[in-house]
């Protein structure tokens, strides 16, 4: 999730983009966030912010001096810096049009109302969600494995899923589901936390888990169930709950 809906400090222009290239970091134009810093390039954009602050603005320099100091902090202590920053919505595009996969997701959202608007709703979910995960380490550390561990198909998938939201209509899950789901580590938490709401709320992320794995081959889908098996309790019911609504 750090290339395609957020910035990355690991991500750069002569890299391959990552999960999330495109989905975060706000800055326009080049990502200079994502690279070290040429050699006096600060010291010359801030001589002319001191001697000509008009050609600062204009030329948009204030986002790349930003972006330079964000880049020294990140290389100091990359736990400093917010990894869920949006990334604007053109460089989300590229990105994700980088490969079949990914024009296929930004084809499917230009025809259901707009790449945009499907874009910030996405950015803003899984930046809320990343975020109840804990602070910048855990919320990195979540996202560079959700990039390593997930094939492409599985993460695009996931951002199909979450764009589409809770928009099906389901019946309550029957006592029999609700209790194998309680005997999660997971869902024990989450059940208690529904109470007398869990029947629905089970439905919806069982109606939710089919639709996003309807999408994907029997590997990616197992690829998807071995990643989510494999996250801690307390990461994977901040995911659950998103889901379930």
């Amino acid at each position: 999730m750090s290339n395609e809906l957020t910035i990355s400090e690991d991500s750069g222009e002569a890299r391959a983009g990552s999960a999330t290239e495109g989905f975060t970091t706000g800055n326009q134009g080049t990502d200079f966030a994502s690279r070290l810093p040429e050699p006096g390039r600060k010291a010359e954009i801030a001589r002319i912010m001191a001697t000509d602050i008009h050609r600062y603005y204009d030329e948009k320099l204030d986002a790349e001096y930003a972006a330079l100091l964000e880049a020294e902090q990140s290389e100091i202590n990359p736990d400093l810096i917010n990894p869920t920053r949006p990334m604007d919505a053109d460089q989300s595009r590229t990105a994700l049009c980088s490969s079949e996969a990914g024009r296929r997701l930004v084809s499917d959202w230009d025809e259901m109302g707009g790449f945009r608007t499907h874009l910030s709703h996405v950015q803003a979910d899984v930046g809320n969600m990343v975020k109840a995960m804990g602070g910048n380490r855990e919320q990195r550390v979540f996202m560079e494995r959700f990039d390593r561990d997930l094939p492409e198909e599985a993460r695009y998938a996931v951002y199909a899923e979450i764009a589409a939201g809770p928009s099906i209509y389901v019946t309550p899950a029957p006592a029999a589901e609700v209790k194998r789901f309680q005997a999660t580590p997971a869902g024990s938490t989450l059940v208690a936390e529904w109470g007398s709401f869990a029947p629905e709320k089970v439905a919806m992320l069982r109606a939710r888990a089919k639709r996003l794995t309807d999408n994907l081959t029997d590997d990616e889908a197992h690829g998807f169930w071995f990643w989510l098996d494999e996250l801690q309790p307390a990461i994977a019911a901040v995911i659950f709950r998103k889901m379930a609504g």
